[in-house]
């Protein structure tokens, strides 16, 4: 059996009833929507006949909600809010083309952010929404254009390109290492606090292991579930952290932090482009051509794949 859903109340009788609620005030919810008073009662009396529910209960100067009207006036806030805002994107006088892009917060912070205005000086005429994220997407490139993903490759369903090729190095601040030199010692660091991230498929214990320590069980003392913040930590004094280079390389290039040992183990993870599995759109085709390109440029501590 085919239910016919019932229409949508009259969109002024919605809009006068979600001015009159946020405003708590007809006077007010006239003011901003240029009609009179009376105008926004009779249209809030239409909302409430056509629902058959009461929404105000009328007090001198004062409109006090019902428990229907407290549940309804979020739903038509956020609606005419996302209404608005698409409309300015799609219809604006801002006509540059819009390219949102998913990353994680480690590529965000300690790359991404302050190469941007490179990008922009190449590409007026787009314009760029960031979405961080700890998780990549696992089956379909999610709310974004495109992702630039920290991972191992293995997504199914979408366009993947690797960017980056990365081992794993051990740094810390220079203020840890004159505290406690390492002088290049495996044994040494095992006696020091150490640092790593949660999630990665390396780790201390095989990074001992690969030199010959395999018996060594590390109990790292900070364990983060971001880059970002391992690398916060080890900026700060905190120890010596395991991370990819990747990560390390503005830290390192800045000299806040250093390489403690030379052995480094090669990476299975890297930075991948991902793309949702259908022709680009010119801004896509724009941002994955620069990103490539810019990382080329900058590659003294990983190979560009």
């Amino acid at each position: 059996m085919k239910h016919n859903r019932k229409p949508l109340p009259p969109l002024n009788a919605m809009k006068a009833f979600e001015a009159a609620a946020r405003l708590r005030s007809l006077t007010r919810a006239a003011e901003e929507l240029h009609v009179t008073q009376g105008a926004v009662s009779q249209q809030v009396k239409l909302l409430e006949e056509y629902l058959n529910t009461q929404l105000f209960i009328r007090k001198p100067r004062k409109l006090e909600l019902t428990d229907a009207a407290r549940a309804y006036l979020p739903v038509l806030t956020e609606a005419f809010n996302n209404l608005q805002a698409s409309t300015n994107e799609l219809f604006g006088t801002d006509h540059r083309a819009l390219l949102t892009i998913k990353c994680g917060t480690s590529f965000i912070h300690r790359w991404l952010v302050s190469r941007l205005a490179h990008f922009y000086q190449q590409n007026p005429g787009i314009r760029i929404r960031l979405m961080s994220s700890v998780w990549p997407s696992q089956n379909e490139v999610e709310e974004a254009d495109l992702e630039v993903s920290n991972g191992f490759g293995d997504w199914t369903g979408m366009k993947v390109e690797r960017l980056t090729q990365e081992h794993w190095v051990v740094v810390a601040s220079p203020g840890f290492l004159e505290k406690y030199p390492v002088d290049n010692d495996p044994l040494k660091i095992i006696q020091l606090p150490l640092i790593s991230t949660i999630g990665d498929r390396e780790n201390w214990q095989q990074w001992f292991r690969k030199q010959g320590y395999g018996g060594i069980m590390p109990m790292p003392i900070l364990e983060s579930d971001t880059s970002t913040m391992a690398m916060e930590a080890a900026c700060n004094n905190v120890g010596l952290l395991l991370t990819r280079s990747f990560h390390a390389s503005t830290l390192l290039e800045s000299g806040e932090l250093i390489q403690a040992h030379d052995y480094t183990l090669p990476s299975t993870g890297a930075h991948y482009l991902v793309l949702p599995n259908k022709p680009p759109a010119p801004k896509v085709t724009a941002f994955s051509d620069w990103i490539k390109e810019e990382l080329k440029q900058h590659s003294d501590f990983y190979k560009v794949g």
